[in-house]
Parts: C-alpha cells; structure tokens; sequence
C-alpha cells in the first residue's frame, strides 16, 4: 500500500520547500530586526545630547515602524507558501492507509490536521495585520506634549493586541508541532517518520519562543500603562530607564526565536527531501530532482535570501 501512495504521490515540490525556508529566514530576521529597532529606540532616548536625541529617537521610531510594517507583509508571504506546503502534507495524510485511518479514529486521539492548518493559517495572518498596525502607530512615538500620552497609550494597546496575536500563533505551532510527531509513528519509512519527527520538535521549539516574546511584549504594556499614573506626562527616556531590562530580554528572546524560525524552515527542507526521495525509488512517477540540482537551487535561494537582507 505505502508503495503504491509513492507511486501517485506527486505533490512535493522542492522548490516550494525552500521558498518555505526562505520566507522562514525572512521571517526570523524580522523579528531579530524589530528586538534591535526597539532596544535602540529606547536606548538613545538615554544620552546627552538632548539635540541629537530628538533626532536619533525620530529616526529610531521610523526605522522600529519600518520593521513591525515589514514583519506583517513578510508573514502575510510566509503564510501564504505555508498555506500551500500544508496542501501537501494532507495531501499525503489522505492517501496514507494509516494516517487517514488514525485520522478518522473516534477515540479523540485522531489527529485533525486540517482543522489545525486551518487555525494556524487565520491566526498567521491576524498576527501580520496587526504587526503592520503596530508599525504605523509606533511612527506616531515621537509626538510630544498633549498628544504624548495618547500616542503611547494607543501604542501599547496596538502592542497588547499584537502579543495576544503572538500567543495564539504560538499555539498553533503547539498544536501542529504535535500532529507532526504523530504522523512521524505512522509511515513504513523511517526516513519520513524521522523527517515528521524533526519537523514536530522544530515547531515545538518555535511554539514556545513565541509564547515568550508574546509574555515579553505583554509585559512592556503593563509597563507602560502602569507608568501613567505614576509619571503623568508619559516620557520614553522614563519608561527606558525604568524598564530597559524588560526591552533587553525581548531582544534576546527574539534572537532565539530567529534561530529557531531558521531550523525549522531546514526542517521542511528535509521532509521534503525525503518524501521526494522516497517517490524515487518507484518505477514510475517520482521525482527526478538530483543532489546536485537540490543543492544548486538552495545555494541560488540562499544568495537570493542574503540580498535580500542588505
């Protein structure tokens, strides 16, 4: 039966993967973007000068705006190729004997993959709106006097709304990562079950970097709309005295994420080495993708991922 499914199996594209990893790394710096963008925000709000200050906080705030706007719209396009690599996956669940009879089971240990790709897919694309609400009030930071307070505090309920999006992204990669690990004890392969495993850890590792920069951002709120009452006038030299630890430790967790987001986009990678592989080795169908043209086409998305970056 496992032969057969090879056989008819035509659904993985190679290159699809590594746009997935691709987007992945897009997605990852991001993030690591926005920890820098905000600890220089408010970390220049600390010097002396106070000319230069009010020039590098204006530039600041542009620059931390200018990554939340980007996060969004990159994460709308990591959704999207996610949203097809998912296809895929339960394209292959369907014509696996034992994953669709698992899934179909009554005794609520069956898995629900489309139910599960589905919510990850509508909460990824709630989480990138509103990263990009976020970045067009943070450009509003540098107002000052009267509109002060109303910018920060609108600011912070953006940013609220933004972690709580995070948190149920961060759920989601929960509850998939786990689908994984199950449809890793289900194969007749070991490649592919190994494959399924890898990817279910890599997810579960992404899963709870975001639940804690979701914990971190929430706790930059309470932050700032708990200074209100303490310092009237809301300035943000304050709030980053007071509270530069809280930045410093969403900085870090940031980056670990970043590197977390990059190994799991690996982690496609190889499950879809894998199921090609293993479609090779029929007599009929397959794939006919070489080493040699896998490694050119992750050599060409790497440089294309690189620029990119510049």
């Amino acid at each position: 039966m496992a032969s057969d499914f090879f056989l008819k199996f035509d659904g993985v594209d190679e290159f699809l993967a590594h746009k997935l990893d691709h987007d992945f790394l897009k997605f990852g710096h991001d993030f690591d973007r926005v920890g820098d963008a905000l600890t220089d925000l408010f970390s220049d709000t600390l010097k002396f000068d106070e000319h230069k200050v009010a020039v590098d906080f204006k530039h600041d705030t542009e620059q931390a705006a200018f990554d939340f706007i980007k996060l969004g719209f990159d994460t709308l396009k990591l959704d999207d190729v996610l949203h097809k690599f998912d296809d895929v996956i339960l394209k292959y669940a369907d014509q696996t004997p034992s994953v669709s009879t698992f899934a179909e089971s009554s005794d609520g240990g069956g898995l629900k993959l489309s139910d599960d790709f589905i919510k990850l897919d509508t909460d990824f694309q709630a989480a990138s709106f509103e990263a990009i609400k976020l970045g067009l009030d943070t450009i509003k930071l540098h107002v000052s006097g009267e509109g002060a307070n109303e910018s920060f505090i609108k600011w912070a309920g953006d940013l609220s709304d933004f972690s709580a999006g995070l948190h149920k992204v961060g759920d989601d990669f929960l509850k998939v990562g786990q689908d994984f690990l199950k449809l890793g004890d289900l194969s007749n392969s070991e490649t592919i079950d190994q494959a399924f495993i890898k990817l279910g850890g890599g997810a579960l590792k992404v899963s709870d970097d975001l639940h804690k920069v979701s914990d971190d951002f929430f706790k930059i709120v309470t932050d700032i709309t708990g200074s209100q009452d303490n310092f009237g006038t809301l300035k943000i030299d304050q709030i980053a005295l007071k509270f530069g630890d809280d930045f410093h430790k969403l900085d870090a967790d940031l980056h670990k994420l970043n590197t977390d987001v990059g190994a799991l986009g690996d982690d496609y990678i190889k499950l879809a080495g894998a199921l090609t592989g293993h479609g090779q080795g029929g007599s009929q169908g397959g794939s006919t993708t070489t080493t040699s043209d896998s490694d050119a086409l992750h050599q060409l998305l790497q440089h294309a991922h690189d620029f990119s970056l510049l």
